[in-house]
């Protein structure tokens, strides 16, 4: 294991241990609990993240090119489970056989200079989000396809592409949203529409999928620069993008063998942040805005109010993030977050403003996926507060729609996640049901799986631990059925 990085030889450890490796998989009952697990609680909490940051005698160069590790807990009759396997990708399925770095990456060079690098993308990792849409589970990450994945084991089904619409060469965001009204499947990719005389012409590629997983409508919205765009908003009758000032500059050097992405990877100040209205019926653009300098990696919710699109989300004004990103194991690595926003978009006369909601340090929002699109009153986030211990998040808060906000901080030494929502069984109101937290014990190199009542985020029913340490992990989904 890393060594730990303190001030003082009796002080808590710091998060680094929850990015070593998880080489094994499991699948077992968690048989001992603190609380009393909740008999309305029904379904699977499925995540994914990068379960590896080393292969062999070699760490990966950038945090996003850990290979894919699907997690599950499972609650049914009063009982939980829990399983984990890698998503058998060929980087992972040659990587782990040579126990060497046998693929490019975000950050990371295949050894042998230039030569070996030269022309090769790097490889789709799976391992950013996870979605059940059209009675398939699926491994994302936007450096490519979907990955199937069987939901009763984990088990690879393999790459998808929805029966060849999905093209060669077109991405798949880790970000896609189901409209609840039609319980379509909105997503998108960065491509390019055409090249000219000035070079490739960047854009967006939207995809729409119905409730069977049929692909059935593809649109593109044009761009002027060639953005770092992860995630969306969406209302009933639009999908929101942010294209911000995080941007990707000398991608020859990338195409030469000579740099990774991460490389020509920044942050221009001198580019505004412009808003695309896409409309979700023609996928074209009906309105766009234009604001200062920044970026938002991810998005709470959005909904119309008069002729105004209201969006929230976590705002940053740089990406000095990505140089912990790629030197994770650095003892004075800290992983930042962004400040929770709310934007009104005026679509009538095209003006456009936005609050400060919370002034502490967040990322990952989430909130009950049912109300996407239309009102909702609390959004809940990943929080990194100040106690000595931030390096990475450590705690979360649940934010109400008048601003109100309850930050849950947890003990010196231990790590949280994405908060993610679950419904509770017949649930009856918004926040009738619970909040899962994966929380890692950097005294016991040891993860637990945390429970709160999403109406009273102090309210913690239950802890279940595990086995094992789960590696740091990016996003969850939630659904009601069950497959064990």
């Amino acid at each position: 294991m890393a060594e730990q990085a303190t001030t003082g030889i009796n002080e808590p450890p710091s998060h680094h241990g929850g990015l070593e490796n998880l080489d094994e998989e499991y699948s077992y009952y968690i048989d001992h609990y603190d609380g009393v697990l909740p008999s309305d609680l029904e379904g699977t909490f499925f995540r994914n993240g990068p379960g590896r940051q080393r292969i062999g005698d070699a760490q990966y160069g950038h945090w996003f090119d850990g290979d894919g590790m699907l997690c599950a807990f499972t609650f049914r009759d009063g009982k939980a489970h829990f399983k984990n396997a890698y998503v058998r990708t060929p980087k992972y399925v040659e990587e782990t056989a040579a126990q060497a770095v046998k693929y490019r990456g975000f950050g990371t060079q295949v050894p042998g200079g230039f030569l070996a690098n030269l022309g090769k993308m790097p490889a789709n990792p799976a391992n950013t989000n996870t979605v059940f849409h059209g009675n398939k589970l699926f491994a994302l990450n936007e450096g490519g396809h979907p990955w199937e994945v069987e939901p009763s084991d984990l088990s690879t089904v393999g790459e998808y592409d929805y029966e060849g619409k999905l093209e060669r060469g077109q991405v798949f965001s880790a970000h896609g949203r189901v409209h609840p009204a039609t319980g379509d499947y909105i997503n998108f990719g960065a491509g390019v529409s055409k090249v000219t005389l000035k070079g490739p012409q960047p854009c967006l590629n939207i995809y729409r999928i119905n409730p069977e997983g049929v692909m059935f409508k593809k649109g593109q919205v044009p761009l002027e620069t060639f953005p770092f765009c992860h995630d969306f908003a969406m209302t009933d009758r639009y999908a929101i993008f942010f294209i911000g000032s995080i941007v990707f500059n000398g991608m020859g050097g990338v195409m030469l063998g000579r740099k990774t992405i991460s490389d020509v990877i920044g942050y221009d100040p001198n580019i505004e942040m412009k808003v695309h209205v896409v409309d979700l019926d023609t996928l074209t653009t009906v309105k766009s805005f234009t604001t200062d300098h920044g970026a938002i990696v991810h998005f709470g919710n959005a909904y119309e109010q008069g002729d105004e699109i209201i969006v929230d989300g976590c705002y940053q004004s740089g990406f000095e993030a990505n140089a912990t990103l790629t030197d994770v194991f650095n003892p004075n690595s800290r992983f930042n977050g962004g400040f929770f926003k709310r934007y009104w978009l005026n679509m009538r006369d095209g003006t456009m403003r936005e609050e400060l909601i919370t002034p502490t340090e967040c990322e990952f929002p989430t909130f009950n996926m049912g109300y996407v699109g239309r009102p909702n009153d609390t959004t809940y986030t990943a929080v990194a507060v100040a106690n000595g211990y931030n390096g990475f998040f450590n705690g979360f808060q649940r934010i109400s729609a008048d601003g109100d906000c309850k930050v849950v901080t947890l003990p010196p030494g231990y790590y949280g996640s994405e908060p993610l929502f679950a419904p509770a069984k017949d649930a009856k109101a918004e926040d009738d049901g619970y909040l899962l937290e994966v929380v890692y014990d950097g005294f016991r190199h040891r993860s637990d799986l945390h429970i709160y009542r999403s109406d009273n985020v102090e309210d913690q029913v239950a802890k279940l631990p595990l086995n094992h340490h789960l590696p740091h992990q990016f996003h969850g989904y939630f659904t009601a059925k069950t497959f064990c």
